[in-house]
C-alpha cells in the first residue's frame, strides 16, 4: 500500500493579484450563498421580536433573489465556458457541460421570478447550482475540495470516509446541542424575556417529503460546499490567517441561522468543528455525508411524538454504529498492526494526523506530484 501523501501546499500558495482574485471570489461565493438566506432569517428574527416590516419588504427580497439568480447564471456560464476549451475537452463533452450550465442558470432565473418555480425542489436547484459554481471557481484557482486518498485499498478508503463522516455527524450534534442548551432556559423564561424560534420545521416551511429532500440538499450545498469548504480553501490559498477564516465562516453561519434567535450563537460550534475537519483533511464529501445524516435524523425526530422520536433516533444511531463497525472491521482488523501507516493508525485512534493538510490549496499538479495517487485530472473528477 502507499502511504498518504504529505501535503506540500501551505498558506500563501497564491500571491499578488492571484491571491486577491481568490479572495474576491471567496467573498462573491459567500455573498451569493448566504445573502438571501441571511436576509430571510433576519426577517423571521424581526417577527420574533415584534418588528413590523414594511409591505415592500417582500418585493425587496424578490429583487435580491433575482439579482442572485442573474449573477449565478453569468458567473457559472463564464467559468464553464472558460474551462471547456477544445484543448482540454472533446467537443461533445464541451457542448454537454456548457448546455447544462446554461440550463441550471436558466432554472434558477425561473425559480427566482415571483410566482414561478418547481415547487419543493426550488431550493435543491439553487443548492446544486451554487455547489457547482463553487467547484468551478476553486478549480480555476487550482484548488481541489476533495483531496485524493493515498490509500490503494478501497476498503480502507471507505473506512476512512466513514470515520470522517462520523466526526462530521458528531460536530453537527454538538452545534445543535449548544443551540438547544441556550434555547431551553429562554423558553422557560417566556417569550417576553428573549423570544426564540418555535418549531423548526414550521419555521423553515417543511411539510412534505419533497421539502425535506430539497432542504437537505440546499443545506449541504450551501453550508458544506460553499460556506465552509470553498471559502476556507480560497481564503487559505489567499494567505488569510486562521482566525479570519474561522471568524468569517462563523459569523456567516450565525447569520443564516438567525431565525433561531439568541441560540443561533450556538451554531459557532457547528461551524468551528466543520472548518477544522476540512482544514485538517481537505475533504468535503464526509462533511456532506455527516451533515445530511444529522439533518435527516433531526427531521425524523421532530416529526414524531417526543417519546417515539427518542426511541427511533436511538435505534437509528445503533444501526449506524453497527454499519460503521462492519465497514471498518475488514479494512482495519488490528489498529496496532505494523502494516498500517502512522497517519492511518492515528485516524483509527481518532487523533489528528501529524502532517496537517491545508484545505487542498495549491495547484492540482503539485498535489498530484506529491502523491502516488491519481493525476490532477482524476482529482478534478472527484469534485
Amino acid at each position: 500500500m502507499t502511504h498518504p501523501p504529505t501535503p506540500r501546499t501551505a498558506p500563501g500558495t497564491l500571491h499578488g493579484s492571484a491571491a486577491r482574485r481568490a479572495l474576491r471570489h471567496a467573498a462573491g461565493l459567500l455573498l451569493l450563498a448566504s445573502l438571501p438566506s441571511a436576509i430571510d432569517a433576519m426577517v423571521q428574527l424581526g417577527h420574533l421580536y415584534g418588528v413590523t416590516w414594511p409591505q415592500r419588504t417582500v418585493h425587496y427580497l424578490n429583487v435580491i433573489n433575482c439579482a442572485v439568480a442573474v449573477a449565478l447564471f453569468f458567473w457559472l456560464a463564464w467559468t464553464v465556458i472558460g474551462r471547456t476549451t477544445l484543448d482540454r475537452v472533446t467537443w461533445r463533452w464541451r457542448l454537454v457541460q456548457r448546455g447544462v450550465a446554461v440550463l441550471c442558470g436558466t432554472a434558477n432565473l425561473y425559480v427566482a421570478a415571483p410566482g414561478h418555480g418547481f415547487g419543493s425542489f426550488d431550493g435543491a436547484i439553487l443548492g446544486i447550482t451554487l455547489a457547482w459554481l463553487a467547484l468551478e471557481v476553486c478549480r480555476s484557482h487550482g484548488i481541489v475540495l476533495e483531496r485524493a486518498s493515498g490509500e490503494t485499498d478501497p476498503r480502507r478508503r471507505r473506512a476512512l470516509t466513514w470515520d470522517l463522516s462520523e466526526r462530521a455527524f458528531g460536530v453537527c450534534f454538538l452545534g445543535s446541542l449548544a443551540a438547544s442548551l441556550l434555547m431551553w432556559p429562554l423558553r422557560l423564561l417566556g417569550p417576553e424575556t428573549l423570544p426564540v424560534m418555535g418549531d423548526q420545521l414550521t419555521t423553515l416551511g417543511i411539510s412534505s417529503i419533497g421539502d425535506v429532500l430539497a432542504g437537505v440538499i440546499l443545506a449541504a450545498a450551501l453550508e458544506d460546499v460553499v460556506i465552509v469548504a470553498a471559502t476556507a480553501a480560497l481564503m487559505t490559498a489567499s494567505n488569510r490567517p486562521l482566525w479570519q477564516i474561522y471568524t468569517t465562516i462563523g459569523l456567516v453561519e450565525i447569520a443564516v441561522h438567525a431565525y433561531f434567535g439568541l441560540p443561533a450563537i450556538g451554531m459557532l460550534a457547528f461551524a468551528m468543528g466543520r472548518i477544522k475537519l476540512f482544514l485538517l483533511y481537505g475533504r468535503v464529501l464526509p462533511l456532506i455525508f455527516g451533515h445530511v445524516a444529522f439533518d435527516l435524523t433531526g427531521i425524523l425526530s421532530m416529526s414524531l411524538p417526543r417519546l417515539y422520536s427518542y426511541v427511533v433516533v436511538v435505534l437509528l444511531l445503533l444501526v449506524l454504529l453497527q454499519i460503521g463497525k462492519r465497514v471498518k472491521a475488514p479494512a482495519f482488523p488490528d489498529a496496532s498492526s505494523a502494516v498500517l501507516s502512522p497517519a492511518i493508525r492515528e485516524l483509527i485512534l481518532h487523533k489528528p494526523p501529524r502532517d496537517t493538510p491545508v484545505a487542498c490549496a495549491g495547484s492540482q499538479s503539485d498535489a498530484a506530484s506529491a502523491s502516488d495517487g491519481p493525476p490532477a485530472e482524476t482529482a478534478d473528477k472527484t469534485t
